[in-house]
């Protein structure tokens, strides 16, 4: 306290000097329309420019970030379509074009249920954009889920982490297939099934997509085995899969058309 009094003791001009001038830019304001006119200008000037200044810079701060994130998940898309062509083109050597079915449409989440047992994921692209059900989607991590819903401007997507989804799966560099789907206990845990007791494969293990469907690539990286039991008389593994997307931290996502989708379900049969 006593500071603050020899501050303004140091400092008495200066403090007298302001404390006239707003007595007098007050007098002026209230007697006067043409001052008060002139002031309330000035104010809404200087708080404009101040509210602009903040804007510009949470603006630049956030596209920013965006565009990190927008190159990061480009780069992976496009060494992930170069991986897919190149191990196409081990195994069609005789043929002279590589083809490749798959499409991707970038889009952003805006809004993301990660806390149920079904939980769903809302994206700001739908019809107009070409966004059509049974898309499957993804990010720079992996697997997020399949197009569930599409009005004209978004979609609702049926998110990994979702008890009504299995999704094709197979362990890397092996031909061990199976599926992976949620097991409602941890938001990045999941469970392989179908993969026979007799397989060599140990924790640590990533899982990929196995591209038996016509929703995602193959070779897309799901996770990683964290648990590995053998189940008694059954002679299928147990298994557990950390995945390496974190739901709740999902942002920007792609969704991706398969080019050759409708010609694929008219040949299979119904049930």
């Amino acid at each position: 306290m006593q500071r603050i009094i020899n501050a303004l003791a140091k400092n008495k001009n200066t403090v007298l000097f302001v404390f006239l001038l707003i007595i007098s830019i007050y007098f002026l304001n209230s007697r006067s329309y043409f001052h008060q006119t002139k002031i309330n200008k000035l104010s809404l000037i200087i708080s404009g420019s101040l509210n602009d200044f903040r804007s510009n810079i949470i603006r630049y701060s956030t596209l920013n970030k965006e565009n990190k994130l927008l190159i990061e998940e480009n780069l992976f898309l496009k060494s992930n379509r170069i991986k897919n062509i190149h191990k196409n083109k081990e195994l069609t050597k005789s043929k002279k074009e590589i083809y490749f079915p798959f499409s991707y449409l970038s889009a952003k989440i805006i809004k993301n249920n990660y806390n149920k047992k079904e939980n769903y994921i809302i994206i700001n692209v739908g019809e107009k954009d070409g966004v059509e059900t049974e898309m499957g989607v993804i990010n720079s991590n992996g697997i997020v889920g399949i197009v569930y819903n599409v009005s004209k401007n978004y979609s609702s997507i049926i998110s990994i982490i979702n008890s009504n989804i299995k999704i094709n799966a197979k362990i890397k560099n092996t031909n061990y297939f199976g599926s992976i789907g949620w097991n409602e206990k941890k938001i990045n845990i999941m469970t392989l099934e179908d993969i026979v007791s007799t397989a060599k494969i140990s924790i640590g293990d990533t899982i990929i997509s196995g591209g038996m469907s016509s929703y995602f690539p193959s070779d897309l990286e799901i996770g990683k085995i964290v648990s590995l039991k053998k189940e008694n008389n059954e002679g299928y593994f147990s298994i557990e899969v950390e995945l390496f997307n974190n739901p709740n931290q999902w942002e920007y996502v792609y969704v991706i058309e398969n080019k050759d989708i409708k010609e694929i379900n008219k040949l299979e049969i119904k049930d």
